[in-house]
């Protein structure tokens, strides 16, 4: 089996695209996809950013039956079911409120952190996206500056502010839509006229867990 049929098996057991891939290796997704499609081998330092992204060994990516080895490899990463994620601070479910950075690191499981390398935690506070995630959630946002119409995204308000809500492109308009059991929370509407405020999407969520003191 070849290098380029080992990396490929590695990226699909932990359904990253071949750009999630490039990330970790630190190259460009056609890079990715010649390796794969065996027209070239990577170079030892990309090998190397991958194996230790993953906790396997070099020899798991270029031996010929690496990759039938993989569960054996004697390496602390490879036995961990959780990583952890940076809480860059909190983000408000209702009212924008300012997004303060905070130094803390949570655990997330192994296959949501390595499907979503690049990705960042941020706590949730208010109840206006609560038939999604609930209050005090840590809403987990995987960084990029375009959506689809009904994606939950975070959203920077005036470049420091920041809310969670469903983003809807309109053809002259942004709508930014509440998800909520609380009738009191309104979509609001954003026409990108002089004297609005600005918005710049921020990241998707796209997983969340529930914080440590919900009460149940």
């Amino acid at each position: 089996m070849s290098i380029g049929n080992n990396i490929k098996i590695l990226r699909t057991k932990y359904g990253l695209s071949q750009q999630d891939l490039a990330d970790i290796a630190g190259v460009t997704n056609k890079a990715v996809s010649s390796w794969e499609s065996n027209n070239k081998e990577p170079r030892m330092g990309a090998i190397e950013k991958i194996a230790n992204h993953f906790g396997i060994k070099k020899s798991n990516l270029i031996d010929e039956n690496g990759m039938e080895l993989i569960d054996y490899v004697d390496s602390d990463n490879s036995t961990q079911d959780v990583y952890v994620k940076p809480l860059y601070g909190s983000i408000a479910a209702g009212t924008p409120i300012e997004m303060l950075e905070v130094e803390e690191y949570i655990e997330v499981p192994k296959n949501i952190a390595l499907k979503y390398p690049k990705s960042f935690l941020l706590k949730v506070n208010g109840d206006s996206m609560n038939k999604v995630v609930p209050n005090n959630a840590y809403a987990l946002i995987t960084p990029q500056e375009e959506a689809n119409n009904g994606d939950v995204v975070a959203v920077a308000v005036n470049g420091y502010d920041a809310t969670l809500k469903r983003y809807y492109q309109l053809q002259h308009t942004t709508v930014l839509e509440p998800d909520s059991y609380n009738p009191e929370h309104i979509a609001k509407t954003f026409s990108g006229v002089e004297g609005e405020p600005s918005l710049r999407i921020i990241g998707k969520m796209v997983w969340f867990m529930s914080g440590y003191d919900n009460k149940y």
